[in-house]
């Protein structure tokens, strides 16, 4: 995963923690990464749009 700007560390720190959690739960990285944004951005509109997964997303 990168971030293409600069974004706020709790932001990061929420969607981090969200990401690993739906890992844990057996998604894919695609997945886990899409539904953590979409927590993300109730609260962040901001910060959830410049993460993006390198490489393999299964």
């Amino acid at each position: 995963m990168a971030s293409l700007w600069a974004v706020d560390d709790e932001a990061t720190q929420q969607l981090m923690i969200q990401f690993y959690q739906n890992l844990k739960q057996g998604m894919t990285k695609r997945k886990a990464l899409q539904q953590a944004k979409l927590k993300l951005i109730k609260d962040h509109p901001f910060y959830w749009s410049p993460f993006v997964l390198i490489g393999d997303a299964r």
